[in-house]
């Protein structure tokens, strides 16, 4: 009977074949077990090599069957290549998986061309030593079939030696966005034939290797981007105001670098308005349209707190005046429905209508979107804010220069009192979650009120000494040993140096 190639390595081969055969049978059904149970998942191994590694088995015990020894031999050879091309496989799959780590972005190019030359080379080993067929024979009678098949491939070969040329030169790393020719993408891998790259709509884009190889190539991974948008404002507003307002507005806006810092150049006249370039640079292109939406949305608040006109092309207009008694009638509305407003707070809420008047001249309503800041720590305070409607959350930096939330607020709740009535820094930052409208009142406005009602004074005194003493506790800062009323009565003195009442 023929001896195969395992009998050797088992040792069995003369005394125990019974026990070489139950062997194998085990190791049989244990792949196909392991195939079967891998046929649709993927894990660190697969159904494919194990098939290999069973069929290799498999053909073994049938050439043990079989007395004729030529045929025989033929089998076993058959086994061999099959058995170590399994082996072969999954030693790539488990050293893949643990050069991977989890990465969803990778090439397998040289992955595979190693292994499909050690195929070769066990395929080559196994016809020289059981068949005496010379490689280099085979290599030479193929020629012309080679130079056939290379001409008729010729487009295919192209695409593997550009893949070559891609992995040997790196002009990228998987997961990095890149732009080739008319596409954009994150390229996951390379391939024989192509690259896959992923859009940013989810599409999966098969680029062809030689197709990048050729086209000149842009990589977003190095340093930062830039992007850049335009925009309108009115001729009345002078061009150093709005450079300062922009970039404040995307100093704020996250994911944009401030290091290049946001170039904000006046560039055109234009029918109706001076045309602004604004550029800025972020690091990861991938975030790119999210960042400028953020950087258009928060600019239409910003300009339109600030009074700065984003004009229309300028057209004759035909304007009819309403009647004085229908305006008298919407301005005092108007009047009625801030002053309801301002009853909400606490301190004014025992205010007269004519004590509440004397505010309005210094009342502004001002709208801020979702991300934006009201006020930052640290900042001179020179108004406060009065919320109509939207949320806003309150973050104070601690001792450690860690960011903490501190509480969400809602409508009628104040900010900004404290440092406005006291002279201090900002001591907390105020970020609104969602768009939000907001009644400011300025320093000016307090100190015509306290001449005329100096028990506000009091009021609000007391309500930011409590304030202090609040924030002080959730930022864990030492506070001082003074109680609420010491606190509160060196507030008001603050405030009557400061506002002269």
């Amino acid at each position: 009977m023929y001896g195969t190639m395992f009998q050797p390595a088992l040792d069995l081969w003369t005394r125990h074949s019974d026990v070489r055969s139950v062997a194998e049978v085990v190791a049989i059904l244990f792949c196909l077990l392991c195939a079967f149970a891998l046929r649709r998942r993927h894990w660190i191994i697969s159904a494919t090599s194990m098939m290999l590694i069973a069929t290799g088995l498999i053909l073994d015990i049938v050439s043990t069957m079989i007395k004729n020894p030529g045929i025989a031999q033929k089998i076993d050879g058959a086994a061999i290549v099959l058995f170590l091309f399994g082996v072969i496989r999954l030693v790539f799959e488990i050293l893949d998986t643990r050069t991977r780590r989890g990465r969803d972005h990778f090439s397998t190019i040289f992955k595979d061309l190693l292994m499909f030359t050690l195929w070769a080379v066990v395929a080559g080993i196994v016809l020289y030593t059981d068949f005496g067929v010379q490689s280099l024979s085979i290599l030479t009678t193929t020629t012309v079939v080679a130079a056939v098949i290379g001409l008729a491939l010729q487009e295919s070969l192209s695409n593997v030696f550009g893949g070559l040329m891609l992995q040997l030169s790196k002009p990228f790393e998987p997961g990095q966005w890149v732009r080739s020719g008319n596409y954009i993408g994150r390229v996951r891998g390379i391939g024989w034939r192509s690259t896959t790259i992923a859009t940013r709509a989810g599409e999966r884009l098969e680029v062809p290797n030689a197709t990048i190889s050729k086209d000149v190539l842009v990589n977003f991974a190095d340093g930062a981007i830039a992007d850049e948008i335009s925009v309108g404002i009115a001729y009345s507003v002078p061009p150093n105001r709005v450079r300062e307002l922009i970039v404040r507005v995307l100093h704020d806006i996250p994911h944009v670098l401030h290091d290049p810092p946001v170039d904000v150049m006046p560039w055109e006249y234009g029918e109706s308005a001076i045309r602004y370039r604004v550029k800025y640079w972020i690091r990861d292109y991938g975030l790119m349209e999210l960042v400028h939406a953020d950087v258009i949305s928060n600019l239409w608040y910003a300009l339109r707190r600030h009074n700065m006109e984003i004009p229309y092309p300028m057209r004759t207009l035909e304007i009819r005046t309403e009647s004085r008694g229908r305006a008298a009638s919407g301005e005092t509305e108007y009047e009625a429905e801030i002053m309801r407003e301002l009853r909400k707070v606490p301190f004014l809420a025992d205010l007269t209508d004519e004590d509440l008047r004397v505010l309005l001249p210094t009342v502004q309503v001002h709208q801020f979107g979702a991300g934006e800041v009201l006020m930052r720590q640290g900042e001179a305070g020179e108004n406060m804010y009065i919320v109509r409607y939207g949320m806003v959350e309150v973050i104070g930096t601690a001792q450690d220069g860690s960011e903490r939330h501190l509480a969400y607020g809602g409508p009628s709740q104040i900010y900004g009192e404290g440092a406005l009535l006291s002279g201090e820094a900002r001591t907390a930052t105020i970020r609104a979650v969602k768009d939000t409208e907001v009644l400011e009142i300025n320093r000016d406005g307090f100190s015509r009120l306290f001449r005329e009602h100096p028990k506000a004074a009091e009021a609000i005194s007391q309500m930011v000494a409590q304030r202090q003493i609040d924030r002080e506790k959730a930022l864990h800062v030492d506070q001082a040993v003074d109680g609420r009323q010491t606190r509160a009565q060196r507030v008001l003195e603050r405030m009557r140096e400061l506002l002269d009442f």
